[in-house]
């Protein structure tokens, strides 16, 4: 009898310990946006998120960078595209939706919406040569995230 109550006992403290560990790592779980790598001409480049909102397991997490895409990427080196270049968008979770945008770095104007294509190729939308802001906007059923880059787009010389 003793025995068996010794051994309640101590299942109860080990379920007791486990449940404490698993609620104290919940509390601290908080979903993050899923890297988005770009690649074009062979070149690859990781893009950071810059606004994102997500839900899993009960918990949200977002950001808001409240700033205009072309001020947003405005230091950071730009990735060189000529108009017939594909480029390709790899997440690390494929998302339900992307659209792409371009914002003129000059006047901060968008000029480019709702770019579309997996991979994406400027030149079926008409894009001239200029330096852009692209904003690359990815939907996912707990959530979006909206990823930026600065963009040198040449028209093929070929």
């Amino acid at each position: 009898m003793k025995k068996s109550v010794l051994w309640v006992i101590m299942t109860l403290l080990i379920l007791i310990l486990f449940s404490s560990i698993s609620w104290t790592a919940y509390c601290r779980y908080k979903p993050t946006p899923p890297d988005l790598e770009v690649v074009v001409a062979k070149h690859a480049v990781e893009i950071k998120p810059a606004t994102y909102s997500l839900r899993k397991w009960g918990r949200t997490a977002s950001a808001d960078t409240n700033t205009d895409p072309a001020i947003l990427v405005k230091e950071s080196t730009p990735i060189i595209v000529e108009t017939d270049d594909k480029i390709r968008l790899l997440f690390e979770q494929s998302p339900d939706s992307v659209k792409c945008y371009l914002w003129e770095m000059d006047t901060g104007k968008l000029v480019y919406k709702g770019l579309e294509g997996c991979p994406l190729t400027l030149g079926d939308y008409n894009v001239v040569s200029g330096e852009y802001a692209m904003e690359v906007r990815a939907k996912w059923e707990n959530g979006y995230v909206l990823y930026n880059a600065r963009v040198l787009v040449y028209e093929d010389l070929n």
